[in-house]
């Protein structure tokens, strides 16, 4: 599919100086006041009458230096019905005259006047023309004029800039600066002009931080600037955009998306009050633009679903402002049908891609490279549907698209779409097709001309994953082999130190490939065998867990975590074999281990995406450091000046010395983000509960196993999962029939648990899913078919057994001692989402932009608030309700209570894990009401980790997953993680969206079992069996019950109630009838 190499990086918006500039014209004096004036009434023939009389007079007197003034109102297009190359001409004209009969000075002044014109006509190749020989007469004039010398030395480096001569441009960038900061009085306009120019020589060579100081600088000039400057804000708008994005390629998101932000905001500002309708136009146009940038910033998050609703704002805005056809609108639907891709919602991406495929369809021309994008983008849709025959016909256009216009090289955008389209139709049956491509990529970039190491390693591997993908085992191996010979330092000849790394990080592709290639082609493998190529496996393990330290986007993130599990999964099978073989337990130990290990290492892996993540109890220094370690990383790998690895051997040392400093200090922190966990698993049988099993699936590739262990005995068992794994998606959209739902529960049961039924002996079961198989709820699985639902009560696993759930074998602990460490009851928070809490919020927010629709849109959750309001009072704890129950109040009233109740709308993500949220209310009735603190009603998993959730349990009943045959359980697993670090035992959640009536009627059953002094399984058990006694109808569905599991510790709570109302009554009424008798007698 289109997703290793994502075209959203490349075509971000990069404001460029160039066009968009202020340019040096605006920097010296204007024409006449009246020709002016007489432009702006629109009166152009007396204009245009006024100034050529006026020139023919001041040529009759002589007074060329006067005609200066002149050159910009013959050169302008106003006055040349828009025809640019007669405005060059009247102007070029001019200059001549004034050429022949001026002094040097002067000469300098007319021609920068028409330097000037050619920027505005972005002729760049004239600019350095003229701007070169006015600098030669510059230089001539006596007394020399330092700030005209500045003003030229800036148009010729940009202008080198805009041509690509980057080298050439920076002294004359420097050069002009040095003159500017120099004299006496600023120019803060050609201040600006000057560090927006600098600030893009050094983005364009990758060193970002000096490029942002002097974008950061022109930014200081602008806000020295008079306000009453019109165009200040168009001016501060640009060099925002171009510092958001300078602080997005270093992996700065947070602070990049404040500052695109304000550039959006500047070129509002610049909107209301402009009075050019060209500029005015051009500024719509801009902001629009920058509105999609900040929409590919969430994208680069992984926030996907919040990049398509910015996408979706800026499209339907252009379709207002711009018409259906503007190229700037098709350019909206394009990124629009890839933001959907890329969140799974491939109906919608489709939809997308059509349109922008029908308008390019009439005009092919004006979209030639859009055109094939689009069409890729479309195959990969197709593709993602399992519609095998479309996706290869838009493969095959989008090809051909690109060949009608070849000329001989490929870009390297079209070499990475040589790998996608090849390994696409190696995997679904096209070999000789498949080859073709592959093969094209290889040959081209194995010539000698060929400079690019890494495209090359990459075509190399590519030819490896074809081969293998089509069987040809001899060959994989061959080219497995090829690309694993990059290494040998004395054949590589990278040409930077970023390649160098970059190659050596993807290095655990071949070395899968090379191992994989061999497994195949062993007929008798022997323990032997198996041990080196695990070896081989466990080098490559190695290298990607060093590379997670540099990774700073989630499209890397997602291809981490694919080599991740591809790695992870043949070491699954290794140590299996092994198991086999030998029969050695220690083998089946390691198996269930490095499964372990893949599911922490996918965790941390997408923890570091986050640049503003933070970690309670850690100082905000130690996090810093770490930033910054890993920021050195990326430095080094950056620095093309330098080919040596001096800088990144330095880099590794450093941040192992760091490692080791927080293992010493910090270990709780150290272990949950960096220590290996291959020990971990040693003493599991020790910790766990003589009434307890613990039943551990997992998948290795499309097989399922699943691991049973309990204090005295461990088995693996394999399981059929084939025969049943259309089943659990028809449960999730059964309507409630009870006849189908029984045959797909009994079958469920006879293949994902009667394997193994009969070898546990104990009442306490812990389920440890995988998978899809976190869609699934064991309890209601039947020995026998059943009739009616009620009989989920007598013949079920919910019946036979106490059932809890957990995400990982290394979170066993025991689970049967009671710890009660915490005073305080019970604390819950719930918004109700009413039509009066959405109606305030819409008030409250100003600009349509920020309006968050998906707020507007949560169902109401009356029930949540009333089990919130009664159980508060019954455990004598706190509730916040409605506006109350805002983000700011849950981190500062949550912790330390033996209960949260979280009675609000929670969102497990299985596309983009970290992203799994709880929505609070928004905070208008907090007292800083800017509508970013409105919108800070997100608790992000990220961010979960820094604060103090201490608990014995955590209620989170209304998490409702997306994409539950995505990546299932991912969400989940990531969330429930994130809760234990900060400190939660356990926690009760949802597997799938239930019904508020019945989720509230079980939480009421459950607290009250828990008052009882329950445990918190049983507890949960004893409510659901109540529930079903009690309910009727459609509401016995499992749909409305089932999903609510408890993950984590399962001991008691001593809660202490508070008294009923019934008993202060009584109390009350007691007291009157005392003291009534004591005054009878006491008057007697």
């Amino acid at each position: 599919m289109w997703n290793r190499t994502s075209p959203l990086r490349t075509i971000l918006l990069l404001v460029v100086l160039g066009t968009l500039s202020v340019q040096a014209q605006n920097s010296v004096t204007s024409g006449p006041k009246y020709i002016e004036d007489l432009i702006a009434q629109n009166k152009l023939e007396l204009a245009i009458t006024t100034l050529y009389s006026e020139i023919e007079a001041f040529k009759k007197q002589g007074n060329y230096d006067t005609l200066v003034a002149y050159i910009p109102l013959v050169g302008s297009l106003t006055l040349n019905e828009g025809d640019s190359n007669a405005a060059i001409v009247g102007a070029s004209s001019l200059v001549d005259i004034i050429l022949q009969n001026s002094t040097a000075a002067v000469k300098a002044k007319a021609l920068l006047q028409l330097n000037n014109i050619y920027f505005s006509a972005k002729q760049n190749d004239k600019v350095l023309e003229v701007a070169f020989e006015a600098l030669k007469y510059a230089k001539l004039a006596t007394p020399k004029d330092e700030r005209l010398i500045a003003t030229l030395h800036y148009n010729i480096g940009t202008a080198m800039l805009n041509l690509g001569n980057v080298e050439e441009a920076k002294p004359h960038l420097l050069k002009s600066k040095n003159i500017l900061e120099g004299l006496p009085k600023k120019n803060l306009q050609e201040l600006y002009n000057t560090y927006n120019s600098t600030g893009r020589y050094f983005a364009s060579k990758s060193q970002l931080d000096s490029s942002t100081i002097y974008y950061k600088k022109a930014v200081a000039a602008l806000n020295e600037m008079d306000k009453f400057e019109e165009n200040r804000f168009y001016w501060m708008a640009i060099v925002k955009n171009n510092i958001s994005l300078n602080l997005q390629n270093i992996g700065h998101t947070k602070e990049a998306i404040a500052f695109i932000k304000q550039a959006i905001e500047n070129y509002q500002d610049f909107i209301d009050i402009a009075k050019d309708e060209s500029k005015k136009s051009r500024a719509v146009r801009y902001r629009l633009a920058t509105i999609d940038n900040l929409g590919t910033f969430y994208h680069g998050l992984g926030e996907y679903n919040k990049a398509v609703e910015i996408f979706n704002y800026s499209y339907l805005q252009k379709l207002q402002k711009l018409g259906p056809e503007d190229p700037n609108v098709v350019f909206s639907l394009v990124i629009l049908s890839h933001g959907h891709l890329s969140a799974k919602n491939y109906e919608a991406a489709g939809e997308y891609a059509d349109k922008a495929l029908e308008i390019i369809d009439k005009n092919p021309s004006n979209f030639s490279y859009l055109h094939s994008y689009i069409l890729a983008v479309r195959a990969s849709v197709y593709e993602a549907l399992e519609q095998m025959g479309l996706a290869s016909k838009m493969y095959k256009k989008s090809e051909a698209l690109f060949m009608q216009s070849f000329d001989g090289t490929y870009s390297s955008d079209y070499l990475d779409a040589l790998i996608n389209m090849s390994l696409f139709y190696s995997k679904y049956g096209d070999s000789e097709k498949a080859m073709q491509l592959a093969e094209t990529g290889y040959r081209y970039t194995k010539r000698q001309d060929f400079q690019n190491a890494l495209i090359h390693y990459s075509h190399i591997q590519n030819m490896a994953d074809v081969h293998f993908e089509l069987k040809n085992y001899p060959s994989a191996l061959q080219f497995s082999g090829e690309a694993l010979n990059f290494f040998n330092r004395n054949n590589f000849t990278a040409t930077s130190l970023s390649d160098s790394i970059q190659i050596e990080f993807n290095k655990p592709r071949s070395l899968l490939i090379n191992a994989k290639s061999k497994y195949k082609l062993q007929n008798n493998r022997t323990e032997a065998d198996l041990n080196e190529l695990l070896s081989q496996v466990a080098e490559g393990i190695d290298i990607l867990e060093r590379r997670k330290t540099i990774i700073n986007s989630t499209e890397d993130i997602q291809i981490l975590i694919d080599d991740n599990n591809e790695l992870f999964n043949f070491a699954k099978q290794l140590y299996l074999d092994l198991y086999e073989i030998t029969g050695k337990e220690k083998y089946m130990l390691d198996l269930v281990t490095i499964h372990e290990s893949s599911m922490y290492n996918r965790i941390r892996s997408r923890l570091n995406i986050r640049d503003n993540i933070a970690f309670a109890d850690i100082p905000e220094t130690v996090l810093q450091k770490e930033q910054q370690l890993k920021k050195n990383f990326a430095t080094a790998l950056n620095d093309q000046s330098n080919e040596k690895f001096d800088p990144f051997f330095e880099a590794s040392t450093s941040w192992n010395h760091f490692l080791d400093s927080l293992k010493q200090h910090f270990p709780k922190y150290y272990k949950m983000r960096y220590a290996t966990i291959e020990s971990s698993l040693n003493d599991l049988q020790q910790n766990i509960d003589s009434n307890t099993s613990i039943v551990r699936y997992f998948f290795i590739e499309e097989k399922l196993f699943v691991f049973l262990v309990t204090k005295e005995d461990k088995h693996l068992y394999p399981l059929q999962f084939e025969q049943v794994k259309d089943h659990i998606p028809k449960l999730m959209n059964n309507n409630f029939e009870v006849e189908e739902f029984s045959a797909f529960l009994h079958q469920l049961y006879e293949v994902l648990w009667k394997p193994f039924d009969k070898h546990i002996q104990t009442n306490q079961v812990i389920i440890i899913p995988d998978r899809e198989l976190y869609n699934l709820s064991f309890e209601l699985l039947t020995p026998a078919p059943i009739l009616d639902f009620k009989e989920l009560t007598t013949n079920s696993l919910l019946a036979k057994y106490t059932i809890s759930y957990n995400f990982s074998l290394l979170l066993n602990n025991g689970g049967s001692t009671t710890i009660n460490v915490y005073s305080d009851n019970f604390v819950a928070f719930a918004p109700e989402f009413s039509k009066g809490m959405k109606d305030n919020y819409i008030i409250a927010v100003k600009d349509s932009v920020a309006l968050d629709k998906n707020y507007l849109t949560l169902l109401p959750q009356p029930f949540s608030v009333d089990i919130a309001k009664e159980y508060s009072r019954i455990f004598d704890g706190s509730s916040f309700v409605n506006e109350k129950a805002s983000k700011s109040v849950f981190i500062t009233n949550a912790k330390e209570h033996k209960i949260i109740h979280i009675g609000t709308h929670a969102e497990s993500n299985n596309v983009s894990p970290e992203l799994s949220r709880l929505i609070f209310a928004k905070n208008i009735s907090e007292a800083d009401t800017s509508e970013e603190t409105i919108d800070n009603n997100f608790l992000y998993t990220y961010e979960i980790y820094n604060q103090n959730l201490s608990s014995n349990l955590a209620i989170l009943t209304a998490c409702e997953t997306g994409k539950p045959t995505y990546s299932a359980g991912e969400g989940m697993i990531s969330l429930a993680h994130a809760f234990t670090y900060a400190g939660s035992e356990s926690i009760l959640t949802s597997l799938w969206k239930i019904d508020e009536k019945s989720s509230a009627e079980i939480l009421a059953f459950f607290y009250d079992n828990l008052a009882e002094g329950m445990a918190k399984d049983e507890a949960l058990k004893q409510a659901k069996l109540s529930y079903l006694a009690t309910a009727n109808g459609r509401e016995l569905a499992p749909q409305y019950w089932a999903g609510l599991v408890i993950m984590g510790n399962t001991a008691p709570l001593e809660l202490e109630a508070g008294a009923p109302w019934w008993y202060w009554a009584i109390g009350g009424l007691l007291v009157l009838f005392v003291l009534s008798v004591f005054f009878k007698y006491r008057r007697a």
